[in-house]
């Protein structure tokens, strides 16, 4: 689909619900072509490289070695960029993402605390577990036998939906060899 497609639609949508004006039109049009135009252009891979380790399955001889593929994050993506690129792709300035963002923070932090699963829809459901020690008798029991508390995530449809569909790219790594000769690389003073 074209440019002018995607901002006649946008401006239809936008007009039918009175919410137009020219920087909605123009960072909802950027924020969805910039999306469209990169995934259809560069289609996303994970980077991965090969290492050799023990092989462990039950036939394997002693000392016996495999190549295995480890994926590496070549990124990391801050909070301020990720709200700047939220704030990109909508109608809201990256102060309102921020403020929307820790106030999700907080209620998720509260709820919680109360036992509660949050669920994020395609993002998907975070709840806390805990088990505990046990005791010969329900007497003997009291919460300092219960283990560290843990926070459950289960991904959501989007989610799985990026797993299932997960590509793979090898990278080369150069492994840089000392200079032989023996020789620092400072200037000897005699």
């Amino acid at each position: 689909m074209s440019q002018p497609f995607f901002q006649h639609l946008i401006f239809v949508m936008l007009s039918i619900t009175n919410q137009l004006t020219v920087n909605s039109f123009r960072s909802i049009s950027i924020g969805i072509l910039a999306h469209c135009q990169i995934k259809k252009l560069f289609p996303m891979a994970l980077s991965f490289h090969l290492v050799k380790r023990p092989d462990m399955r039950k036939d394997a001889a002693a000392g016996s070695k495999l190549f295995y593929a480890q994926v590496r994050s070549l990124k990391k993506l801050d909070f301020n960029k990720l709200c700047d690129l939220i704030a990109v792709r909508s109608t809201a300035f990256i102060g309102d993402v921020m403020l929307v963002i820790e106030g999700l923070l907080s209620v998720m932090e509260e709820r919680l605390e109360e036992g509660d699963v949050i669920q994020m829809g395609r993002l998907g459901n975070f709840r806390m577990v805990a088990g505990s020690k046990g005791t010969e008798n329900e007497k003997d029991f009291n919460v300092s036998l219960f283990n560290k508390a843990r926070i459950v995530f289960s991904p959501g449809t989007m989610l799985n939906e990026i797993r299932k569909n997960a590509k793979y790219e090898k990278m080369d790594i150069e492994t840089v060899t000392p200079p032989t000769g023996g020789g620092s690389d400072r200037p000897e003073i005699e």
